[in-house]
């Protein structure tokens, strides 16, 4: 009955000052959103990484030549189509190979002109790198050694080119001075950092390099690792195969790189932690806050009700009772900011994970703990003022003006 008659007096006491309270919850409010909007992004985000490596199904390494340092950077051997043959040929590891050429070339349409980067590779690129055709299709092995000049366009290059992609499907361009026919249209991707594959325009490997690059040269070869081998295992399985093409003798350096992408990978996993990390961790001190200015509303609270409170300790009112009415009203006050930051903070969530496409999972555990917390918060700070307004003498409290 005791604790009935509290949680109705303090939802009436928060009622009476409803301005000062919702001013009051402000912190808890933006302390609470964070924690879950960046717990609920971090998830998703985590999720997005995981299910992208999960796509493609296998790790993938990139060899680029040497850069080498000095004078012998004028004479560092460069990657050349045969040596991506080497590694088809070699039948160690079930890796895939995609020998990649790239250069900028002028692309006309009717009267745009832009410049665009190009991309020669062969028929598999589009399975290794993980990316979708949404209009018309790729180009096939047959295409590739016909040196047939088709292209493929990512999804903004119609933009810059004052166009939409379906009526580029299917039309001639002139690329470097050079006809091609549009056979499809690339499925949005987004910017990678260093590139942008939506901006970009792909062409068959042979066609790239005999009409349009002349060169045998290739400016990096993509090798798609199976899961049932450690990407350190293919690295050796490289380096044996392209130190045999290049002649290289025992003791010498390789004049080539390797690059393991999932290592990137991993440390965009660890950054997203960490960053998520420091969010909440601020979040966190937003709640503290917040409940210091609980405290400091709690404090005002009872110095403008110590002739109620002397009145109610009159007429026999227990000193449990008028320290349970104010933690009350403290940690309601704390649950109603909390409740609220989990609206805002799942709304924010929803929306972000609408703009970039990814799954949105309520984070049930984060709600909780948040809510939970700031009760917590509610209950240690309410403490003091509570046992401020529970001592006060009846007599003295009367007196009070």
């Amino acid at each position: 009955m005791i604790l009935q008659e509290s949680i109705s007096t303090a939802i009436d006491a928060i009622r009476a000052n409803l301005m000062r309270s919702l001013l009051t919850t402000i912190a808890i409010v933006i302390g609470t959103a964070s924690v879950i909007a960046m717990v609920g992004i971090g998830s998703s985000a985590q999720r997005a990484i995981d299910d992208s490596i999960t796509n493609l199904s296998a790790r993938t390494l990139s060899v680029y030549p040497s850069r080498g340092r000095g004078a012998q950077k004028v004479n560092a051997t460069p990657l050349v189509i045969k040596d991506a043959d080497a590694l088809i040929k070699d039948k160690e590891i079930a890796w895939r190979i995609s020998p990649e050429i790239r250069g900028s070339k002028s692309l006309k349409y009717g009267n745009e002109s832009i410049s665009i980067s190009v991309i020669g590779a062969r028929e598999n690129y589009l399975d290794i790198q993980g990316y979708e055709v949404v209009q018309g299709r790729f180009f096939s092995e047959r295409d590739d050694l016909a040196r047939k000049r088709v292209a493929i366009i990512g999804s903004s290059v119609s933009t810059e080119l004052k166009t939409s992609s379906k009526a580029l499907l299917g039309k001639d361009i002139d690329l470097g001075g050079v006809t091609f026919e549009i056979i499809g249209v690339m499925k949005s991707e987004g910017s990678s950092g260093w590139s942008n594959p939506d901006e970009q325009i792909y062409i068959p490997l042979f066609t790239a390099s005999d009409r349009v690059f002349g060169r045998q040269r290739v400016d990096s070869i993509r090798v798609e690792v199976p899961n049932t081998y450690s990407p350190e295992e293919a690295m050796i399985s490289i380096e044996r195969v392209l130190r045999r093409e290049h002649d290289i003798g025992p003791g010498e350096e390789n004049n080539f790189r390797i690059n393991d992408w999932s290592q990137f990978t991993d440390l965009q996993k660890q950054a997203t932690a960490i960053f998520s990390a420091l969010i909440i961790g601020i979040a966190g001190i937003s709640l503290l806050v917040g409940g210091i200015g609980v405290m400091n509303i709690m404090l005002v609270s009872v110095t403008e009700r110590t002739r109620e409170i002397g009145l109610r300790k009159a007429l026999g009112a227990t000193h449990q009772a008028i320290l349970l009415q104010f933690i009350i009203e403290a940690v309601a006050l704390c649950i109603i900011g909390g409740v609220a930051g989990v609206i805002l903070g799942s709304l924010l969530y929803f929306v972000i994970a609408m703009w970039q496409d990814w799954v949105f999972t309520i984070p049930f555990s984060a709600i909780l703990g948040s809510v939970t917390f700031s009760a917590c918060v509610g209950l240690f700070f309410g403490i003091w003022p509570a046992r401020k307004a529970a001592q006060l003498e009846p007599a003295v409290a009367l007196r009070y003006e």
